[in-house]
């Protein structure tokens, strides 16, 4: 019988209807899921898979994906804020270790004020991407051929291509390291917006001064620039595709 959550077959993998199998049982024994796969996945209806199978039963278990595409996005992501977030805490920290109370507090904040816009215009984009919450499909993968199927209702006209896909707990550990830089990129600049934006009221200069140096130093605190950073994006596995680039099937309607 089929896993509870198993899809179900169709002929998106290159079988008409009477002709795919019945799903067979994932062999109980331990396996360790890929971290990255390499499969034809149809640009059309979104089926993924070979039409070759096993010499005898498939191992299969269900491996949630995320398209490699976002995995390698979230890595881009993460080395750019790191970069930006050292640069953002270098005008941070002067604010911070500065004279608490300055001859001309005036002047003070208006260089504090050019120097936050100054960086905030050098910087990039800040990234408003919701990371924790990827698109993911869920295939079902053969521990003994390499292969992942996720059958979909065939529309017609199938366009096979090769696509990368990520393990969902991959890209969860990466985005875990990535937080940090994340955070304290988003940190550091919305307190450099705010100085940036800075217009105190007449003898109220040593109140905002004051703020602001005491915000530097939380916004510091939660920046630590020795932090993990995700590693390189994993060879793809377990196997290639022996299949070409592109196959193209057409089905009786």
């Amino acid at each position: 019988m089929a896993p509870a959550d198993a899809p179900q077959p169709s002929p998106g993998i290159g079988l008409s209807w009477n002709e795919v199998p019945e799903r067979l049982t994932a062999v109980p024994v331990a396996v360790t899921l890929p971290d990255r796969v390499t499969v034809l996945t149809c640009i059309g209806c979104a089926a993924m898979g070979r039409e070759e199978r096993c010499n005898g039963d498939c191992s299969e278990h269900k491996l949630v994906l995320v398209s490699a595409a976002d995995y390698d996005e979230l890595l881009a992501a993460a080395h750019a804020a790191r970069v930006r977030a050292a640069r953002l805490a270098s005008v941070v920290r002067e604010l911070a270790e500065a004279d608490p109370q300055p001859v001309a507090v005036e002047d003070a904040l208006l260089r504090l004020r050019d120097r936050a816009r100054r960086a905030l215009r050098a910087g990039a984009h800040e990234e408003s991407t919701d990371w924790a919450s990827p698109s993911s499909v869920i295939g079902w993968w053969c521990a003994r051929c390499g292969n992942v199927d996720m059958p979909q209702p065939c529309i017609g006209v199938c366009v096979w291509r090769p696509a990368d896909w990520v393990n969902v707990a991959l890209y969860e550990r990466q985005l875990g390291l990535a937080g940090p830089s994340l955070r304290a990129a988003r940190t550091l600049r919305g307190l450099l917006a705010r100085a940036a934006a800075l217009t105190a009221r007449a003898g109220q200069w040593q109140r905002n001064w004051e703020a602001l140096q005491a915000q530097a130093r939380t916004a510091l605190e939660g920046y630590d620039p020795d932090s993990p950073t995700p590693g390189p994006p994993p060879a793809c596995g377990p196997r290639p595709d022996p299949e070409p680039a592109i196959r193209v099937h057409l089905w009786p309607r």
